[in-house]
């Protein structure tokens, strides 16, 4: 973390403490008044309005709820599907206006008023806020990466400490629970998704294929489909098919037709039943798990589907974004990609008829997975004073919004109705999701894809050597970001 970040979480760590310090120097018999202006990291505060509950919106029954016009801002930059704000030069859709509509009955409803708009999300801001008690907005869409250490210094509040307070956080038709559980660390709960037809948590990686590449190389869409459902859809299998398709076309010694486009930015390295940072529950912290055996066969399907025989040239050769493009135009059997390459701009460009897989698993792996690369979704930070509010609000708009069966619908779409293809994700990897954990700050992505991963990659290093070489770096980031 950043000398300035780390100062920062030194301070909201001393203002943590001051309540307890003043109410143990206290005669119990005249308590003293801890409702500082920063709330504890367990969530609650002698000031919180579940403890101390006045006014009219503290009630049990949802249907006599009323805020007293409460002002409820929802930050939903990366999340621009639930602005209730046109972006300068936007005409209103029809999307736009029937959620505009949601929004309105939301706030007859409850008395209260929405707006939903893009601010500054970033961590210093954001962290600067939980020290001076300041309240930003009352829920903030943040990825990993900001939240995560952000909440082990206390400046996130846990969400399951608002159920109370009308938070139906383990509601699956308010909130998404695959992405929402995600969140979880230490036992507690600190992000939700609404995730539907409005907006969406980007699908994790997973490898979209050219059918008819394949079926040239002996491997139609539907025996690519069986092989998933039959477990057979492995690392071997993969490299065997993309061999095949790479071909020199022209005779100059080069490859005009590749097997892979690109690979799927690291994620490779949880599918073989375990991952490069896992948590070890006999010692109660996170941990570096790089030179663990289990670990080497992905990390060696890294390396293999780099070669030159394989992929396009990785070391020195064209960006990610060309690579890409290679793939839509036809001249790739495979590509990794995740759900921001769904639409015009990427899949819906292919004049080609594609499929989706998840990504192979490797022979200790049982299931295939999806590692969520960047998991946009909502917290709400410990200065929020009233999150009682706050509470009752994102849950009646997450019960208005979210509907996974209406994304599901959404992505067949983008799939040009290739039910099986939707299948593919939807029933055998989403199930199996993780959070990327190795987003757990910006620098341990600094650490991990741009160090551990690239330098397997681009050939640099062997994985074993590559393990040996980032394996410290890595634990002394994950001991600074969860305070271990």
């Amino acid at each position: 973390m950043s000398k300035r970040i780390r100062l920062l979480a030194l301070v909201l760590a001393v203002l943590m403490l001051v309540p307890a310090i003043l109410a143990g120097c206290t005669n119990s018999d005249d308590p003293a008044d801890t409702s500082a202006t920063t709330p504890s990291p367990s969530g609650t505060s002698a000031s919180d309005p579940s403890t101390s509950p006045s006014g009219s919106e503290a009630t049990a029954d949802p249907s006599n709820i009323n805020l007293d016009g409460y002002e409820f801002v929802l930050n939903c930059a990366g999340y621009g599907g639930l602005s209730s704000v046109l972006a300068a030069g936007d005409s209103p859709t029809a999307e736009f206006d029937e959620l505009q509509e949601i929004y309105a009955q939301i706030e007859e409803d409850l008395n209260c008023v929405i707006i939903a708009d893009s601010y500054d999300k970033e961590t210093e801001t954001l962290l600067a806020a939980a020290v001076g008690g300041v309240k930003l907005q009352d829920f903030i869409c943040v990825r990993q990466s900001t939240w995560i250490p952000l909440a082990m210094m206390g400046g996130i509040r846990p969400l399951d400490s608002m159920i109370d307070a009308g938070l139906d956080l383990y509601n699956e038709n308010n909130f998404n629970q695959v992405y929402t559980l995600m969140s979880t660390i230490k036992g507690h709960v600190y992000a939700l998704d609404m995730t539907g037809k409005y907006e969406n948590t980007r699908l994790g990686h997973f490898y979209a294929f050219n059918k008819e590449l394949c079926a040239n190389a002996g491997y139609p869409a539907e025996t690519l489909y069986q092989a998933v459902r039959d477990g057979e859809w492995d690392y071997d299998m993969m490299l065997e098919i993309a061999r095949k398709i790479s071909r020199d076309t022209d005779g100059d010694g080069t490859n005009d037709v590749w097997g892979i486009a690109l690979d799927c930015d690291g994620n490779e390295a949880w599918t073989n039943g375990t991952g490069p940072i896992i948590y070890d529950e006999a010692q109660g912290k996170w941990i570096s798990n790089v030179t663990d055996p289990q670990l080497i066969p992905a990390l060696q399907f890294m390396y293999d589907i780099s070669g030159s025989d394989v992929q396009t040239p990785v070391a020195g050769g064209i960006g990610r974004g060309d690579r890409r493009t290679l793939f839509y135009e036809g001249n790739c059997g495979f590509a990794g990609l995740y759900g921001g390459n769904f639409g015009d701009g990427g899949l819906g460009s292919m004049e080609a008829e594609f499929g989706i897989l998840p990504m192979p698993k490797g022979p200790n792996a049982d299931e295939y997975t999806m590692n969520m690369v960047d998991l946009d979704t909502f917290v709400c930070l410990t200065s929020n004073q009233d999150w009682e509010k706050s509470a009752k609000i994102i849950n009646a708009i997450g019960a208005a919004v979210t509907d996974f069966d209406a994304y599901r619908e959404r992505i067949t779409e983008d799939c040009r109705g290739d039910e099986e293809a939707v299948e593919m994700i939807f029933d055998y990897a989403l199930p199996n999701a993780t959070m990327n954990i190795g987003k757990c700050s910006d620098e341990m992505h600094q650490i991990l894809r741009k160090g551990f991963y690239t330098s397997i990659y681009e050939l640099t290093y062997t994985p074993a050597a590559a393990a040996e070489a980032y394996n410290d770096l890595i634990q002394a980031e994950l001991d600074a970001v969860f305070q271990q």
